[in-house]
């Protein structure tokens, strides 16, 4: 065998041992208050039931916003509600030799895919480009440590539909003036009926 084939050969199994467990997803959901947006990072089982860890810096691009918080929900075992694939929730792809390529619309099931959740929310966005960095600090056990430094600096773009309004969003109001109009419409309609019925 010659150097350079036993080389190749051991990165190969270095960067294979290096990959097992770690976070292999991203998503976000909008968070229940104004300005609120929950993210979700997704792992592989690594035997054992895995705890809260690491943490997360979101700063934005151009709006000056920046902040670490701590993961604080889950783990959780089912995905979490509102987390579409290929719209808010992306995954790392195979090791193609030099990186893990991200983003992937599907779960490309590395190491048997994703089966544990954990969130943090961050309040007081507003809608624009941020960097959702992990880096190392994604997790310190191999549950949930960084994919090869693959949590690094991810661009988002959050629109006014991913974060939380607490308010209707439009098509709501639409729906909710239909349904005024429907019922404003019956009450005139019985108030009618009711005054011809006493004449």
């Amino acid at each position: 065998m010659t150097l350079r084939l036993f080389g190749a050969l051991l990165l190969a199994s270095i960067a294979a041992t290096a990959a097992q467990a770690h976070t292999t997803s991203i998503g976000y959901v909008p968070g229940s208050t104004a300005g609120s947006v929950t993210f979700w990072t997704g792992s592989y089982d690594h035997g054992g039931a895995p705890s809260n860890e690491g943490a997360v810096t979101l700063s934005g691009v151009t709006n000056g916003y920046m902040s670490t918080q701590s993961f604080n929900i889950g783990p959780v075992s089912i995905k979490p509600t509102g987390l579409i694939d290929g719209t808010n929730n992306f995954f790392w792809g195979n090791y193609d030799g030099t990186r893990y390529p991200f983003p992937l619309s599907t779960d490309p099931v590395l190491f048997g895919g994703v089966k544990y959740w954990q969130g943090v929310t961050f309040t007081g966005l507003a809608a624009g480009d941020y960097l959702f960095g992990c880096g190392t600090m994604c997790g310190s056990t191999q549950q949930w440590e960084s994919l090869n430094g693959a949590g690094d600096q991810i661009r988002i773009t959050l629109t006014g539909g991913d974060i939380g309004s607490g308010v209707p969003e439009p098509a709501t109001w639409a729906l909710m003036i239909l349904g005024f109009g429907a019922v404003g419409g019956a009450m005139r309609a019985r108030a009618r009926r009711v005054r011809y019925a006493v004449a």
